[in-house]
């Protein structure tokens, strides 16, 4: 190499420690300065010309630790550099010049100023400290796992979720996310299965697998992470815990059935009401159409009932009412049918698959039930205890046919069976007594 290539070299090198704010100093082999750069000007304060000549440790005050390292071969140490005004925390690299011969004639030093450094270093612990403490005290499960399964990292929350004590039990236990932490393997599948395809999953809800067995609710969130090589390496996600939620549409679906119950029973006698009886019947009525089976209804009605409450009071019919309405409802379950309360002391029976024969035989088993009671009613005109008359209507739907008809088919019988002295069952072509 010439000359002139080394003196090029020698400038390059020169402008790039400059640009790059560093202080580059040179000695001679009893420690003076022979070489001051504009970075050592900027972080001392002090020109070439105040320093050239001078002994190392009289223009920096170095200590006699730093000076010892300075007169070895070569290394690097860290140390306060200055004058007692201006102290600066210092990063410095030195090695020996050497000259043709082969002898040492100084040393050279390269200088950081670490101050910067250090404080980004403390800001940056800083903030992680304080993202230590949010995930810490987040009230969500936070979580990161890689793609082979291992949970590389997990919040408080998140390991409670799980069922363990501490986010390093968690982290060392769990080694395979997918069958560790999901509660539903069908979940799991979906929840891996979106995430890998879109890359992320959103307000996914789930069962987290707790380790002694139970489960907890959550809504997960998850989005993949790459490699350097954009490679997917694993994924971030935080899981809400909605126990409560759940809780609380349980509750309410459970209000809610109640109140549909309600809406369908009888609010007395606490059997099917009206509104029920009239859906049922009409969707009876079309399947029977449609498979051309028999259906009938039954129609009842307490004898002398108006004489029974203005004899014993309207409380005390109440608790007849519930008494009749408990044996044709018992009546009916043995015959698959459904029972209903009509209107006042009238109550009807829906007997799907029955025609007016067998129908018949229901209605007269429900009159003996109540009148087997023995619910006293002397005002009665016909039985010391409280009876019924029963009608019964029964066909084969056809196209043109309605529910309807077979309503009145039905009350019409009733009619008749009260005509014909009360206490009695009838139905077109039968009568009971």
């Amino acid at each position: 190499m010439t000359e002139n290539h080394r003196n090029h070299r020698a400038l390059t090198l020169g402008y790039l420690v400059n640009q790059a704010g560093l202080a580059y100093i040179e000695t001679d082999a009893k420690l003076r300065t022979r070489y001051w750069n504009k970075g050592a000007e900027a972080l001392f304060g002090l020109s070439e010309d105040d320093v050239l000549g001078r002994h190392l440790n009289r223009v920096l005050e170095i200590d006699a630790r730093t000076m010892n390292l300075l007169a070895s071969e070569e290394g690097a140490c860290s140390a306060t550099l200055g004058s007692r005004e201006r102290q600066i925390a210092c990063r410095i690299r030195f090695t020996p010049i050497v000259g043709p011969s082969g002898t040492k004639e100084g040393t050279a030093l390269l200088i950081r100023d670490v101050v910067e450094t250090r404080a980004r270093e403390s800001r940056l612990n800083a903030k992680g400290q304080s993202m230590a403490d949010i995930l810490g005290f987040a009230p969500i499960g936070i979580f990161h796992a890689s793609l082979d399964g291992n949970l590389v990292m997990a919040n408080s929350e998140f390991a409670w979720m799980l069922g363990y004590e501490s986010s390093d039990k968690a982290v060392h236990q769990v080694k395979d996310f997918v069958g560790q932490v999901f509660y539903d393997e069908s979940k799991a599948e979906e929840f891996m299965f979106i995430l890998m395809e879109a890359e992320r999953i959103t307000r996914f809800r789930c069962r987290l697998k707790r380790r002694d067995g139970s489960f907890i609710w959550t809504l997960c969130y998850a989005m993949v992470t790459r490699a350097g090589s954009g490679r997917v390496d694993g994924f971030n996600g935080y899981a809400i815990d909605i126990g409560d939620t759940i809780r609380a549409e349980k509750a309410l679906q459970k209000a809610n059935e109640e109140l549909m119950r309600l809406s369908v029973i009888d609010g007395l006698t606490q059997i099917a009401n009206r509104r029920q009886f009239d859906s049922h019947l009409n969707m009876e009525w079309r399947r029977h159409k449609k498979e051309q089976q028999p259906i009938s209804v039954i129609l009842c009605d307490i004898d002398f009932f108006k004489k029974y409450n203005d004899t014993y009071g309207h409380q005390v019919g109440d608790d007849c009412l519930k008494k009749v309405a408990g044996a044709i409802d018992d009546c009916a379950r043995e015959a698959s049918g459904l029972a209903a309360r009509y209107g006042g002391e009238e109550f009807g029976v829906i007997l799907p698959k029955t025609d007016a024969k067998a129908a018949l035989s229901v209605a007269e088993t429900i009159r003996k039930r109540v009148l087997s009671l023995g619910v006293e009613h002397q005002a009665s005109e016909v039985n010391s205890c409280v009876t019924l008359s029963l009608g019964v209507g029964a066909t084969v739907p056809e196209e043109n046919d309605s529910d309807m008809g077979l309503l009145a088919q039905a009350d019409t019988a009733l009619y008749k069976a009260k005509k014909a002295g009360r206490n009695r069952a009838f139905a077109a072509g039968f009568v009971s007594s």
